[in-house]
């Protein structure tokens, strides 16, 4: 009866760690899909502001390749491009050089939005007293390729500590040839301050207990080279690296997860386990459409491991007591029944 006993521990034992495996797999997974889902959102959002530039600014495209015989009518489509879409901080023409002999060899109608005066639209006429855009990369780059683009980010020029972005696009005159460059800038401020609520409101829900451990996730936006377009600290913002951080932990395979973040491969809900800073944590990422940006979610594992423990622990624990009630309840009629039996053949022997 001792070994039955044991045996039928052992069953016991082995149906509920089946079950804590499979269950902490399934809470693993399932919180994998809250932060994916998270993160979709908020690229659901970048889109859509990202598409209200994209609007702002071909929807005055015709007109702009349709007036180029008036060099001064640009100035007011500047402030418009720039009153119609209110995340666009400033906007610019910047033509090639002698396209207007009379206002000198450079000339670039300019409309911005003074932070200190957010619902005011100042404009101006830059011309050869000013830098000498011409020569920059992100000028010639343009008129080169012919091609709309965003630009690689930068910071305002005004306050020298604001990280804007620019969606460029060539302008042409009536046979074709590329004349100037529209530039309509938006700050990237926005996005850091969208992805930090969307984390403060992920980490305090009492779901994912992320306060109680004091383990928290954090989301950005890195540029395709791994430099911080956003981040929670200023500080690091287009300054440091991403992919200086990441290493490799527990097998995974940081070589492959970099190439496939750069060639815009979505991660697929099974996250894989990277050091982050020196902190083991789930590496989430998905590109955002039309730029060359990334956006990356990091999780610390025990945010995670913790409540797959816990909840592994919990379906284990009911699991494992019924059952072993059962086991001693059944051992304990088992044995009564026995004995009950071995009592009547002793009397019939008699």
């Amino acid at each position: 009866m001792g070994r039955l006993l044991v045996c039928m521990i052992i069953i016991v034992l082995g149906i509920s760690c089946i079950l804590f495996y499979f269950e902490k797999q399934a809470t693993r997974q399932f919180y994998s899909e809250i932060y994916h889902n998270k993160m979709l959102f908020t690229k659901e959002y970048a889109r859509r502001v990202i598409s209200d530039v994209y609007v702002a600014v071909t929807n005055n495209l015709y007109y702009l390749e349709h007036s180029l015989d008036d060099p001064d009518i640009h100035k007011a489509a500047m402030e418009r491009i720039v009153k119609s879409g209110t995340r666009i901080r400033s906007c610019g023409l910047s033509f090639v050089k002698d396209y207007y002999p009379q206002k000198g060899h450079l000339f670039c109608p300019l409309a911005w939005r003074d932070p200190a005066y957010p619902d005011e639209v100042f404009s101006q006429n830059k011309d050869d007293d000013d830098y000498d855009y011409s020569t920059s990369n992100w000028f010639q780059d343009v008129v080169e390729s012919d091609s709309a683009r965003w630009s690689e980010p930068f910071y305002d020029g005004y306050d020298e500590s604001t990280p804007l972005s620019s969606y460029m696009v060539p302008i042409h005159d009536q046979t074709g040839r590329v004349v100037a460059v529209l530039n309509a800038d938006i700050s990237l401020d926005w996005f850091s301050n969208k992805l930090t609520r969307a984390d403060s409101i992920i980490n305090e829900s009492k779901m994912l207990m992320a306060n109680k451990f004091n383990v928290k996730s954090k989301s950005f936006i890195i540029n395709h080279d791994g430099t911080y377009i956003t981040h929670s600290d200023e500080k690091h913002i287009l300054k440091d690296n991403f992919f200086r951080q990441l290493e490799a932990c527990d097998g995974s395979n940081r070589e492959g997860v970099v190439i496939k973040i750069l060639n815009g491969d979505e991660d697929k809900k099974s996250p894989e386990k990277f050091l982050v800073g020196g902190t083991e944590c789930y590496l989430f990422y998905m590109p955002v459409k039309y730029t060359q940006w990334i956006l990356v979610t990091v999780v610390p594992c025990e945010a995670v491991d913790m409540l797959c423990y816990l909840n592994g622990a919990t379906v284990f624990l009911i699991v494992l007591l019924p059952l072993l009630l059962f086991a001693f309840v059944g051992y304990y009629y088992m044995k009564k029944a026995i004995a009950a039996s071995a009592k009547d053949c002793s009397n019939d022997e008699r």
